[in-house]
């Protein structure tokens, strides 16, 4: 049996969730019943054509279930656009309440550092360019400089070679 390893992973993290009260009002059954002046069935009729028609989510519209269902101000008020028949006017709330309200606290905190990968992918290339044409210079460059040193080992090789031989032609003269 192997023994047990941990791993320590060091993560940066921001709080998502926040404390702050909830803005949205809610009513039970009986108060949106009073409110809009509907009885139950009407009311669920309302809520049906709401989710159907206009493609509200039910979760904008009510929370709980059986006897604690609650509904929020954003359904009292499209129900009264609804009766109203006022359609303009809650074809706008619907678009209204169906945006995010707000942002995603991940998404927010991704978002700078996806921007900042880019940044730093766009930099990566034009230095990976900037290499690349500094390789090619200096492989010119040494190809150059070798071409140059072959040129001068070449020309010392042949004056020691010719001054060799001159020195050998002088010694036969010379004996």
């Amino acid at each position: 049996m192997e023994p047990e390893t941990d791993c320590i992973v060091d993560v940066d993290s921001e709080r998502i969730d926040s404390l702050e009260k909830e803005s949205i009002v809610w009513y039970s059954v009986s108060q949106i019943q009073r409110l809009l002046d509907l009885n139950k069935p009407a009311l669920q009729r309302a809520i049906a054509k709401l989710t159907s028609i206009y493609s509200l989510d039910i979760k904008i519209l009510r929370r709980g279930g059986a006897r604690a269902t609650e509904y929020s101000q954003n359904a009292v008020d499209a129900i009264k656009l609804l009766n109203a028949q006022k359609f303009a006017e809650l074809r706008k709330l619907v678009d209204k309440v169906s945006e995010p309200t707000s942002t995603s606290a991940a998404i927010v905190f991704v978002a700078p550092h996806d921007q900042i990968a880019a940044t730093a992918a766009t930099a990566a290339d034009a230095n990976l360019t900037h290499i690349s044409s500094l390789k090619s210079g200096l492989l010119s460059n040494y190809r150059e400089a070798g071409r140059a040193w072959g040129r001068q080992a070449a020309a010392e090789l042949q004056l020691g070679f010719t001054e060799e031989v001159a020195a050998g032609i002088k010694k036969l003269q010379d004996s």
